[in-house]
């Protein structure tokens, strides 16, 4: 069903990739306009209007704004220079707003048509318009130019989109010919004609007319220009040549009317074709300055010579003073203009040049390579006042057609959706909008900013404080910036003028910041942006540039302020031009000689020598020096000869003051020309120098020329001096100028160059003049003694320089230790320069031993590009040798230097656009060195290894300074960020892209800055640990202020967010500090958007980052951590329902395990078997003192085991383990969270055997798998003891593996303590329960024997002796005691402790053997120490029941050592006195009372213990009651006998009931597994006193409660065996039977009497009742015994009894029973007739009636006829001989019963079995040894039988009983038997009553399928029910 959708609203189910169709539409918007225009176009003149109207409206349609339609020219003027494969706009665009991939021209396939058809039309529209008005409306000649520029505009633009087209190509020429332009007009002829000669020469021959038109057109225009070379090149030369009719061209010529309008026009204001007067001067615009008239003259003489200039050769010059002339500087043109008509001046371009400037003529025309290009022009060190954009590289003007985005791209334009399309729509006009926002949002500006203040407070006052603790004070000035420079870039450009002279330089940077962000030049951009490393020091340019600094690296005194050159004179000079008829090279002469000669300017000195002149000003002198040598050189050469030949002639110019001082100004020009060449010639000579040597050699020349020049006007100026003395400043400066340059010369040595310097100062030192100040001079800015000792320590230190700079980079050692002694003998920061007062050497500072003080004096007086290089060339060694830490502090010395000449006075004295050059080639530097810095400590752990103290601080406030350039781009930008300011943008609004690369690049600067600022940190952490004390946190605050302050600002995703993976790796090693799982999850969220928090309503930030659209496997490794720590937080409980599962489970299932290496199954393997080894008892002593315990496992790298490094495994095992232990269980439970757990802890292990937690918990695991297999149950402790046995063995050997690793590696942290207290306690529970049953020291036992090597000989011993019991409780005392230093106030550990102490004081002296033993003191104050810790009730909330175990313990524990004689009765009750339950009114005074004293004790305990947990006191009070009545020979006499029956009764009160069921719990502070061998004690306890007191009967129905219930008692076999021997005492006493009767009965007897007997005794006793004859009832209870026993107890004993009381019956009644049976038959016999002969009947045992008894026995009514009947025959001679006396005990057992279940057999079986029948079949092979117990049913149950199923108050009873004693049904079920030693066929002699059948102990259901095998037999019970 369709319907409408709000645009505001997404839908989950909708899928979040939209097609963007929004260029589309907007092309088929356009398209249409198109359409109409073309069609108004095609309706002719009439409505040329309309199409005017629709062709503008089309070429405002949105698709020309689009870059893709830009001009070529005009997208790389914009976007910059950019190949096929780049997208120079997709890093400043929002994604979504472009169309395709690709270069400019991608887009749907009709867009480019679009262009080149519209702008192709347009033009051809507005030609056709020119025509149809040359009729009707008089066109001027300034019109038809105008219309003919316009659609030559337009062709040009269509050409853009496609140059395939000729036809375009021909009209484009057709115009270039109308505007006269002879370049245009060929370029677009060749372009129809293009292709090679071949080509050219075919299209030539073709009959085609528009091309041979062309080709004629090509011609003729060749001739017109005069290019006879081409005329000579094929084809033109060759080719043959169409002449066309003048009417065929005249058709073919295309805007012919047009051209012959113009012709007409022209003819009739009288000028020629475009032609002009030659002018007779240049006029050139006045310049301001002489810096302008230099770039002036060099420009002329550049045009000049390549012919580009309108003037010809030769031309005068001349300026315009009049201010009509409005071309810029530089710029040539004529005194005539074209007049209007009209007679004033065109506003309309009228001539070619002045609509396309550049164009001459068809002349190709370049950029002039003028002489300020060469490099031998160029000063060293001399900045660019204006920087010119970086050179573009434009494509070739042939493209194709996917170049020219003609191929079929529709689909890549679709990326805007509906819903941006509409909001789009709906969006007001940009004027209108940012109105409203200034208007309504200046108050919500205020307090954003106001956040990024605090922010930048917060965080600046927190780092301050942190480095304030070293010493660096304002290091958080950054903070200020915002007031300093006046709240933003507007209030700045305010405030400039106002503190301007206040500014000291760095704040003078500042401004020029903010200068440049307010007024965006993009000309300085690339100072900050370019690629290539000028004046960046790298090893490339170090030796040029350090050799060529050197030359000239004299610097002025700091003091000295230099006057700037004034412009005095330049207008009279431009007069006297104007006035003269001068050419080119005299203005360059009359320039030159107004520079360089005194007298000119106010002062009386030469500018050079007054002044300092502008880097732009010497430039250009230099270049006018040089480019005009030959002409100046002549003209001063001929005046010093008119001077010359004058003297020569006899005239004294010293008579003429004018003559005088003409030459004394010829001298001093001469010298200062001297002097600039020497300059030049050193410049370009230094070593590495990239001139060439011809040029060299020429400046070598001219240097030497003017030498000789000035060296005869000193000759001159000495003649006519008055006095004659030489001391004059002129003869010093020449001195000078010939020492260095002999200095420079090829061919001089060094020695004869330092005499000529040492003649040279001693002549400065007689002359005694003051300092000489050259300013404009590199080579000697000073002439004074101090200057020439600076010059002569450089070339004394040549050598050196040279050796370290041509210092082959394979030899980096030599370098370091050339360079390194020096720069350390430099002052401490090496940056400022001194006085020559301040050249000694400070004391502080004193050189190397092998560093010369002249080489430190020099390199101290040099500028800062020496140094500078120097460092560098450290570094580079440094590098090369891969010491990172001396590279580091290279580094930070060298940005230390860079920071203090932005400082420096001397840069803030620069012009402000200087000034900014300078400033930005700084920040530059700056920006690389710290991504240098960055790079080095990111991969280096010992970056800052070198930095001492001193030098930290420095580093710290280097970047300090550093943060105060960026805070300043950072508050201009967070004013445009808030809207407050408009970033710069192009024409068309589009965004700056340098300007947005310029943010990138700061943005990306901050984040290293500040990464770099945090090593720092870390290291005067290291290096000042005591005024941090709480370094952890105090990294922590650091990243956590400047991460949320970089954040705010969207900056910290910068560079790949390496920031945030810095806060991700830090914050690892600081999860223990307050907040740090809030910034460790939103560091995630920046990089994954993982939700990690823990209150994610408040804590989440959005700082703008860029998230991973999966979570891989690493991005979920990396999150492992936080979930480390946020699940720490958090309860098991509470993190299954927190957010948080969802990210454990998001990022568990990321990280899918690797398939293991091979390293890692051998490590299984080794922890295998490990854990199944035997228990090495050194490994637990070695392992208390943190030594031995290795396991020689593989290492394992990091990558294979990702996972288990993290410590994932170990909280997801920990996790599981603490789920499992966490539960309350009330009855048994299954175990997979524990399996799970020790799954992932042996992961863990797998990678890393070290983690001593991991041993750990896996030992807990495997206690609680213990603890859970015999907690419930004895079932395992009896069937499978071995492997718990093995588990206590692995989890032994995890806790000595975790205690070694504990002492070892464990962390010294809080938590560690308790961690350790925990392990040393469960450690010492282990070893204390292990050697206690019910396990016996099984897990220390050591059965396997290997061959060893003997003092005998080889043989098979142990490895080692098991750990002795003895040895088993000192090493659990040990633990306990630690455990106890580490938990003191734990009565738990007393307890334990003292439980350990008393067993190694009861123990023997063959345990103990040598060992001391305690005290009863030591053994009793654990306990009293335990009853003074536990918990006060009264002050507890919780209604607990009072602990009574270290109450009870103590008073055991003391009433067996006064039992012991090891205390007296008044010590005992001193003892006593310490538990409350002990405060009697009376105390016993003797021994004899001292045992009812402990029972009324224990009867207070048991008062306490209202639940009835603590079974031992009932035990306990038991056996104090029974005394030493233990069972003798001689029997009991009554008062011991009253003893047994006082301790049955307290035994019967709450521990037995009368059904034998034992009421025992389980305490909670009992070890798991006691429980079951304390039921076992008690019920051998009972035993004995049941069988002392003869009670069969209870005997009996312990007996049956003990059978039926084997999982209840340790070693239930051994108990049972007690119960069945003591049973069968008790029958053979009731009974009087002797042992052994049956033998003697029976050994010799025939067996046919025995057969006789049996037959009588049968039926009596199966006619007997109970009570008859005790031997008759003995016989039926061990028969069911027997039935009960199921060959559990080996059947001797039993069977000894049965046939001792078959033979006692068979004796005695048997006996009386066969005589009278035997007379009754010889009577009848007697009587009766000899019976006929029959068949002799067969065996009754073969009978089917027999086998098939249904009832399990015969039925009595037809059993006991059959037998009288069918008497044997006795043959009066028998047919065999006779047997050997004796009867078989197999026989007499199946005899005895056989009848005692005939016997057995209840009267109504039949009626019963009709009413539920019950099939069974019993297949029993092996008779005789199990006895016939199958076949018959058993005897009539116990009068006991029917307490069975009275209710039981035991827990255990009613859970393990619950499956035994259930309800009847009258379904089919399929039982499982619960106790495996029973069968169902012994469950039938204990039928229930309510069945009426024998169908088991606990009363089976009917219709059970029961199979049991047996060693003696297999039963198998079929059932069927209703």
């Amino acid at each position: 069903m369709s319907g409408f959708k709000a645009l505001n609203i997404e839908s989950d189910d909708e899928s979040e990739i939209e097609v963007d169709d929004t260029k589309e539409l907007q092309i088929e918007d356009a398209l249409k306009l198109y359409q109409t225009a073309l069609r108004y176009h095609a309706q002719g003149p009439a409505s040329f209007d309309k199409a005017a109207e629709a062709y503008q409206e089309l070429f405002e349609s949105e698709i020309f704004r689009y870059p893709e339609s830009q001009a070529e020219l005009q997208r790389i003027a914009l976007y910059g220079a950019f190949t096929d494969d780049e997208e120079p706009w997709m890093n400043e665009v929002p994604v979504g707003t472009i169309a395709a991939k690709g270069s400019f021209d991608s887009g749907p396939s009709t867009l480019p048509q679009i262009l080149h058809l519209s702008h192709k039309n347009y033009a051809q529209f507005r030609l056709d318009h020119l025509t149809a008005r040359l009729d009707t409306v008089n066109v001027t000649l300034q019109q038809i130019v105008a219309d003919a520029s316009e659609a030559l505009s337009h062709f040009v633009d269509a050409l853009d989109k496609d140059d395939t087209d000729l036809d375009l190509w021909r009209k484009t020429a057709a115009v270039g010919g109308m505007l006269n332009s002879k370049r245009v007009a060929r370029f677009c002829l060749e372009a129809v004609l293009e292709g090679d000669d071949e080509g050219l020469n075919g299209v030539l021959s073709l009959p085609g007319l528009e091309d041979g038109l062309a080709g004629e057109q090509l011609r003729d225009l060749i001739v017109e220009l005069d290019d006879r070379l081409s005329m000579l090149q094929s084809p033109l030369s060759t080719g043959k040549r169409r002449v066309l009719s003048r009417m065929l061209k005249q058709r073919l010529n295309i805007f012919e009317d047009i051209l012959q309008r113009e012709e007409h026009l022209i003819a009739e204001e009288g000028l020629s074709r475009w032609t002009w007067q030659q002018p007779e001067r240049t006029t050139l615009k006045p310049p301001s300055t002489w810096a302008e008239l230099g770039e002036m003259l060099i420009q002329q003489l550049g045009a000049e010579q390549r012919g580009t200039g309108l003037a010809a050769p030769a031309t005068a010059l001349a300026f315009d003073f009049s201010g009509a002339s409005q071309s810029g500087p530089g710029i040539v043109e004529a005194h005539s203009q074209m007049i209007h008509p009209n007679g004033g001046m065109s506003s309309l371009p009228t001539t070619i040049a002045e609509q396309f400037p550049g164009l001459d003529g068809g002349k190709p025309t370049t950029q002039p390579r003028i002489a300020s290009a060469h490099p031998s022009t160029q000063l060293p060190g001399a900045a660019s006042g204006t920087t010119t954009s970086p050179t573009m590289t434009l494509v070739t003007r042939k493209r194709s057609a996917e170049a020219a985005g003609m191929a079929d791209n529709t689909e890549e334009g679709r990326t805007k959706s509906k819903r941006t399309r509409a909001r789009e729509s709906n969006v007001e006009p940009a004027d209108n909008r940012q109105a409203q926002i200034d208007a309504n949002t200046r108050w919500e500006h205020e307090q954003q900013l106001n956040e990024f203040q605090a922010a930048d407070d917060w965080m600046f006052e927190t780092v301050g404080n942190m480095f304030e603790r070293i010493g660096v004070v304002g290091f958080g000035k950054a903070r200020d910036v915002r007031h300093e420079i006046g709240g933003g870039p507007d209030e700045q450009a305010d405030a400039n003028s106002t503190y301007e002279p206040q500014k000291d330089g760095f704040q003078r940077a500042q401004a020029d910041i903010v200068d440049f962000l307010t007024n965006y030049n993009d000309q300085l951009v690339h100072l900050v942006l370019q690629k290539d490393e000028d004046f960046e020091l790298t090893s490339g340019a170090t030796a040029a540039g350090l050799g060529g600094s050197l030359d000239h690296s004299v610097p002025l005194k700091a003091g000295l302020k230099a006057v700037s050159m004034p412009d005095d004179g330049l207008p009279h000079l431009l007069a006297r031009v104007n006035r003269s008829w001068m050419l080119p090279h005299e203005v360059v002469n009359e320039t030159l000689m107004q520079l360089l000669s005194p007298g000119s300017f106010n002062g009386g000195g030469s500018s050079y020598a007054q002044f300092q002149w502008s880097e732009k000003l010497k430039e250009k002198v230099v270049q006018m020096l040089v480019n005009y040598d030959d002409t100046f050189y002549t003209r001063v050469r001929d005046d010093l000869m008119i001077l010359a030949r004058s003297m020569r002639a006899g005239f004294d110019p010293r008579s003429s003051t004018k003559s005088s001082l003409d030459v004394h100004n010829q001298g001093d020009m001469l010298q200062t020309i001297f002097e600039l060449h020497l300059d030049i010639y050193k410049s370009i000579k230094r070593p590495g120098s990239l001139v060439k040597p011809d040029v060299i050699v020429l400046q070598g020349d001219r240097l030497q020329r003017w030498a000789d020049l000035a060296r005869d006007s000193m000759y001159l100026r000495q003649l006519i001096r008055a006095d004659g003395d030489g001391k004059v400043e002129l003869n010093m400066r020449f001195l000078w100028a010939v020492t260095l340059t002999v200095a420079v010369a090829e061919d001089v040595a060094q020695d004869h160059v330092l005499e000529c310097m040492h003649d040279l100062r001693r002549v400065c030192v007689d002359w005694d003049l003051p300092p000489i100040q050259l300013r404009n001079n590199a080579v000697m800015p000073e002439l004074s003694v101090a200057a020439l000792d600076r010059e002569i320590a450089r070339v004394t230190t040549r050598d050196f320089f040279l050796k370290v700079t041509s210092q082959d980079s394979s030899e980096p050692v030599a370098v370091i230790e050339s360079l390194e002694p020096l720069l350390d003998s430099l002052d401490g920061d090496g940056i400022a320069l001194r006085d020559d007062s301040d050249m000694d050497i400070d004391e502080g500072h004193l050189p190397a031993d092998n560093v010369s003080p002249e080489l430190v004096r020099y390199v101290q007086s040099t500028d800062m590009g020496v140094r500078l290089l120097l460092w560098q060339r450290l570094r580079e060694a440094y590098s090369a040798i891969d010491y990172q830490p001396m590279v580091v502090s290279c580094c930070l010395r060298m940005m230390r230097m860079l920071l203090s000449e932005l400082r420096s006075s001397a840069t803030a004295s620069l012009p402000q656009r200087e000034r900014q050059v300078v400033v930005f080639k700084i920040f530059r530097l700056l920006k690389n060195i710290t991504h240098k810095v960055l790079s080095i400590t990111q991969t280096s752990d010992d970056a800052f290894t070198c930095i001492d103290e001193t030098q930290l601080k420095i580093a710290v406030s280097t970047f300090g300074e550093l943060l105060q350039l960026v805070q300043v781009f950072n508050v201009c930008d967070d004013s445009r960020r808030v809207g407050r300011t408009q970033p710069p943008a192009l024409v068309n609004g589009l965004p700056v892209p340098s300007f947005a690369a310029v943010n990138k690049t700061v943005h990306e600067l901050q984040l290293q800055i500040w990464m770099i600022v945090y090593g720092l940190l870390k290291e005067a952490i290291y290096q000042n640990s005591d005024v941090y004390p709480t370094f952890v946190e105090d990294k922590f605050d650091f990243l956590r202020c400047v991460h949320r302050n970089l954040g705010l600002r969207g900056i910290c995703g910068g560079l790949n967010r390496v920031f945030v993976r810095l806060l991700k790796d830090e914050f690892m090693n600081m999860t223990h500090v307050d907040g740090y799982e809030s910034e460790q999850a939103q560091v995630l969220y920046d990089l994954y958007g993982l939700n990690c928090f823990l209150n994610p309503a408040y804590e989440l930030i959005e700082h703008h980052c860029t998230h991973d659209a999966f979570l891989d496997r690493g991005a979920a490794m990396s999150a492992v951590d936080l979930l480390l720590s946020q699940a720490s937080k958090l309860s098991i409980r509470e993190l299954v329902k927190h957010s948080l599962r969802d990210t454990i489970e998001k990022v568990h299932g990321a990280v899918v395990r690797k398939k293991p290496s091979d390293a890692i199954v051998r490590n299984r393997e080794i922890y295998r078997a490990f854990m199944r080894s035997p228990i090495n008892p050194l490994d637990i002593l070695y392992s208390l003192q943190g030594d031995g315990n290795e396991l020689p496992v593989s290492t394992i790298p990091k990558e294979d085991a990702l996972l288990a490094s993290k410590g994932w495994y170990f909280l997801m095992g920990h996790l599981s383990l603490t789920k499992y232990r966490s539960l309350k269980r009330t009855a048994p439970t299954p175990t997979e969270d524990v399996e799970i757990a020790i799954a992932f802890f042996m992961q863990d292990l797998e990678y890393s055997m070290d983690n001593w937690e991991t041993w750990f918990r896996l030992a807990q695991a495997y206690d609680t798998k213990i603890e859970e297999s015999v907690v419930w149950s004895a079932e395992k402790l009896n069937n499978s003891l071995q492997e718990i046995v093995q588990h206590q063995r692995a989890a032994i050997h995890c806790y000595t593996m975790a205690t070694a690793l504990m002492h070892r590696s464990a962390a010294l942290a809080f938590e560690t303590s308790g961690k350790m207290t925990e392990l040393y306690a469960d450690f010492a529970a282990r070893l204390y329960s292990s050697s206690r049953e019910p396990f016996s020291m099984l897990p220390f036992a050591m059965d396997e024997e290997k061959f060893m090597s003997m003092p005998t000989g080889v043989g098979k011993s142990k490895l080692f002796e098991p750990l002795r019991l003895y040895t088993a409780w000192k090493l659990a005392k040990a633990l306990y005691q630690r455990a106890i230093a580490g938990k003191p106030q734990s009565w738990t550990l007393r307890f334990a402790l003292g439980k350990c102490l008393w067993k190694m004081h009861t123990a023997p002296r063959h345990v103990r053997r040598n060992d001391r033993q305690s005290s009863a003191q030591d053994v009793l104050e654990p306990f009293i120490r335990a009853i003074e810790l536990l918990p006060d009730l009264k002050d507890s909330r919780e209604k607990r029941e009072p602990t009574l175990e270290p109450h009870y313990k103590l008073v055991s524990i003391v009433h067996k050592l006064v039992e012991r004689d090891e205390l007296s009765v008044e010590q005992a009750c001193e003892y006593l006195q310490h538990t409350r339950y002990a405060h009697l009114k009376n105390y016993p005074h003797s021994i004899d009372a001292w045992s009812a004293h402990v029972l009324a004790i224990l009867k207070n305990l048991r008062a306490a213990d209202k639940s009835n947990w603590h079974h031992r006191m009932i035990a306990r009070a038991a056996h104090i009651i029974y005394g030493d009545a233990e069972p003798r020979a001689g029997g009991l006499d009554p008062s011991e006998l009253q003893v047994v029956a006082d301790a049955r009764q307290e035994l019967t009160q709450q521990m037995f009931t009368k059904t034998m069921v034992l009421q025992v719990w389980r305490p909670e502070c009992e070890r798991a597994g006691r429980h079951f061998v304390y039921t076992a004690r008690y019920t051998r306890f009972f035993t004995q006193i049941l069988e002392q007191l003869e009670d069969r009967t209870s005997l009996e129905a312990l007996a049956r409660r003990v059978r039926r219930r084997p999982h209840d008692m340790f070693e239930h076999g051994v108990v049972w065996q007690e119960i069945c021997n003591a049973y069968l005492r008790l029958l053979r006493k009731h009974a009087d039977l002797s042992e052994g009767l049956e033998t003697s009965t029976f050994s010799n007897i025939a067996h046919e009497e025995f057969l006789a007997r049996k037959e009588p005794l049968e039926r009596w006793m199966q006619m007997q009742d109970s009570d008859t004859s005790a031997a008759l009832d003995v016989l039926r209870e061990v028969q069911e015994l027997k039935k009960i026993n199921q060959s559990l107890m080996k059947p001797g004993p039993i069977d000894d009894v049965i046939g001792d009381a078959y033979a006692y019956l068979f004796v005695s009644m048997g006996k009386q029973l066969w005589d009278e049976e035997r007379k009754v038959k010889l009577e009848e016999e007697a009587r009766r007739p000899p019976p006929p002969a029959a068949n002799p009947s067969r065996n009754p045992m073969m009978s089917l009636t027999n086998l098939m008894n249904l009832d399990g026995g015969s039925d009595p009514t037809t059993a006991l006829p059959t037998a009288a009947s069918t008497p044997v025959p006795q043959p009066e001679h028998p047919a065999h001989p006779r047997k050997k006396p004796g009867v078989g005990r197999r026989e007499i057992r199946t005899c005895a019963e056989t009848c005692m279940q005939k016997s057995a057999a209840p009267p109504t079986a039949r009626t019963l079995a009709a009413s539920n029948t019950r099939v069974q079949v019993v297949i029993t092979p092996l008779r005789g040894a199990m006895g016939d117990v199958s076949g018959v049913e058993s005897a009539t149950a116990s009068i006991h039988d029917s307490a069975d199923d009275e209710s039981e108050l035991s827990e255990l009873e009613e859970d393990v009983g619950e499956a035994e004693e259930r309800e009847e049904g009258g379904g089919d079920v399929v039982g499982r038997l619960l106790f495996p030693g029973l069968v169902s066929a012994v469950e039938t002699a204990e039928g229930s009553p309510r069945s009426g059948m024998g169908n088991g102990l606990d009363g089976e259901e009917d219709g059970d399928i029961v199979m049991n095998e047996r060693e003696e037999g297999v039963a198998v019970s079929l059932g069927t029910g209703e």
